[in-house]
């Protein structure tokens, strides 16, 4: 199970920079008190008010219908409640009356897309999706299709859609496509998300989750971000990796490098490593008023002057060229 993440949200309208997230344990226990939907999201929302959130009338059951069925998605009944008694329409909150269908969609798309440029991109895969197929980006789009919708909650906080009952979890995801679990439920995250900095705190209601729904997808791949999530994908990469690698040096010791160089530039600071370039651009002019060709010159020392107007370093220049062919 991922722990919570607690977050501090600004009421500016930047991007989510301007939110500061760290990886906390889980709440601290509280008095547990019965508090129905209604009555807590009333007095949530009066409490959005009192920290100036702006605040419009409840959605109707006419509007909850509608949205439902022409976005195809379904409010869960903690979100529901909240949204009955008070409509957020501050910076960063959807506006679920106001804003367009086309605009809905975008939001309502973007935790999918940014997955998907970061499979098509990064090369991206979830262990959990089984064994690298020959087309990762219909693959990876088929298995989060046919995932629990997300509801977006502000900004790139999002609640799970299904199954739809109370204490789905909320999720973090950004543009770059990372996942991470913001909170166990809504409770939990309008309590920690830092709209009601100076309100009087009050006990969650004894509906409030206490541990973490675990949901298809997406519970799996907010699950691999840690230390154990990564090895595999530096698994999956590292004998790439250090081919590639010993396919650079190679390179360089038929330049004529020699192994203490070689050690050096791999090794060296922000200083060593200009000097260095601009020493071997130098050298590399040189050698093409002396009569060598373009290649021979790249080839002996990884700068291309034709095709960069900064030389880059020898390594990183072999190692492009390499991914080039």
């Amino acid at each position: 199970m991922i722990d919570p993440i607690t977050t501090v949200i600004t009421n500016d309208d930047d991007d989510d920079d301007k939110t500061k997230s760290s990886i906390s344990k889980p709440p601290r226990p509280k008095r547990r008190i019965c508090f129905s939907f209604t009555t807590y999201a009333n007095n949530l929302i009066h409490r959005l008010k009192s920290s100036n959130v702006i605040i419009e009338q409840g959605l109707s059951d006419t509007e909850f219908s509608f949205l439902e069925s022409n976005l195809n998605i379904t409010f869960p009944p903690d979100l529901r409640a909240i949204l009955q008694q008070g409509l957020p329409v501050s910076p960063g909150f959807p506006n679920w009356r106001s804003s367009s269908h086309q605009q809905l969609q975008i939001i309502l798309n973007l935790p999918v897309s940014s997955i998907l440029r970061r499979v098509s991109d990064n090369r991206f895969w979830h262990p959990s999706w089984g064994p690298l197929p020959e087309d990762p980006l219909a693959s990876a789009e088929k298995i989060l299709n046919g995932a629990p919708r997300l509801v977006p909650v502000f900004r790139h906080y999002y609640i799970v859609s299904s199954p739809n009952a109370v204490g789905n979890p909320i999720f973090y995801v950004d543009r770059g496509g990372d996942v991470r679990l913001a909170s166990f439920d809504v409770v939990g995250f309008f309590r920690d998300a830092g709209f009601l900095n100076g309100v009087e705190e009050v006990e969650d209601p004894v509906w409030a989750a206490t541990k973490t729904r675990e949901v298809e997808v997406w519970s799996e791949v907010a699950n691999g971000r840690g230390e154990r999530g990564w090895k595999w994908w530096w698994d999956d990469r590292r004998d790439k990796l250090e081919r590639c690698m010993s396919g650079v040096l190679r390179k360089l010791r038929e330049g004529g490098w020699k192994e203490e160089e070689i050690l050096e530039m791999m090794n060296e600071g922000d200083e060593e490593k200009e000097k260095r370039v601009q020493h071997v651009s130098v050298l590399g002019l040189q050698l093409l008023c002396a009569g060598w060709s373009r290649e021979d010159v790249v080839y002996s020392l990884g700068v291309d002057f034709e095709r960069s107007h900064r030389p880059a370093t020898a390594a990183a220049d072999v190692g492009l060229k390499m991914n080039q062919h």
